[in-house]
């Protein structure tokens, strides 16, 4: 579910943020056109994915609210902040996929999917652990802000490494290094931008949970948390590698080989990232001992 969430915030980043800027830059050999009918594609794909996860999410927490013995679904939706969170998040799944669909592309139909992007980033948010903290609204808040820029990142990139480095093969060789080095140099200041605020959030999420910094190597979650953070500070430093090393070489057409290896670290490291915050997500944080009774059974509500 997360994956296809992040891809399709990826996509939107990409033609809007980094796709769009690199095609108005003067004497630029990579159109917009060029790139958009393939990340639609993805786009559209990663939606009907998330779609169905989404739908299995619901279902497996009605399942677990009945104990294993009956499916509870509508007191879930109606009755509780997961639900409110959940029915947001369906609905805005349902708005990148109407907008991506009938829109064929045009740019409008992607600030309308961009905008559905944040509705769900808000979705997660008010369905984890954010939700369960003492100033909720502050944390979802900055919970959401993680999920853009985690898509921002890891989707962007995947759509980078695959649809945009694809694209620039296509072209004359003798245009290829430019219009790689205009690529990267586009994603590569995007991407940094976003790594930085996965951070911050992330380390104002540990401040939110764990109630002192030992639990950061104590507890099950804090464990999990520092891994990530540290994944994805590793994955700033291949960022800095690509923008400081690869990218001033990009003249030399060879050069593109080196940058696709060094997208396919970053996305394994990616990938590695997201299967932490899915087990960060089925974990319930220190924290929710000392939660009155109501907020911590909206975390243990949260953990699936």
């Amino acid at each position: 579910m997360y994956l296809a969430a992040l891809t399709v915030i990826g996509s939107c980043a990409f033609i809007l943020l980094i796709a769009t800027r690199v095609s108005h830059l003067s004497g630029s050999y990579l159109e917009l056109s060029a790139v958009l009918p393939a990340t639609r594609k993805l786009a559209r794909w990663a939606t009907v994915v998330l779609a169905f996860a989404m739908i299995g999410r619901l279902l497996a927490q009605g399942f677990m609210i009945g104990e294993g013995e009956t499916m509870v679904v509508m007191p879930l939706l109606s009755d509780t902040v997961w639900g409110w969170g959940w029915l947001a998040g369906f609905g805005a799944t349902v708005l990148i996929g109407v907008s991506l669909i009938v829109g064929q592309g045009k740019r409008y139909t992607w600030r309308v999917a961009a905008v559905g992007t944040i509705a769900l980033a808000l979705s997660f948010a008010f369905t984890g652990h954010a939700a369960s903290t003492k100033n909720p609204l502050v944390h979802v808040l900055f919970d959401a802000i993680h999920v853009m820029a985690a898509g921002g990142w890891l989707g962007a990139l995947l759509v980078v490494s695959t649809i945009g480095l694809h694209t620039v093969m296509m072209l004359p060789i003798e245009r290829r290094a430019h219009a790689a080095a205009e690529l990267i140099g586009a994603f590569s200041k995007f991407a940094l931008t976003c790594v930085t605020t996965l951070l911050i959030t992330g380390v104002i999420a540990a401040w939110s949970h764990l109630p002192t910094i030992s639990a950061l190597w104590t507890t099950p979650y804090g464990g999990a948390l520092w891994r990530k953070l540290m994944f994805i500070a590793f994955t700033g430093l291949v960022g800095i590698f690509n923008w400081r090393y690869v990218k001033p070489r990009l003249t030399n057409p060879e050069t593109i080989s080196t940058l696709r290896k060094s997208a396919a670290v970053e996305l394994t490291i990616g990938v590695l990232v997201v299967i932490i915050t899915a087990i960060l997500v089925g974990t319930s944080p220190p924290d929710a001992d000392e939660m009155p009774a109501a907020t911590a059974q909206h975390s243990h509500l949260s953990a699936t």
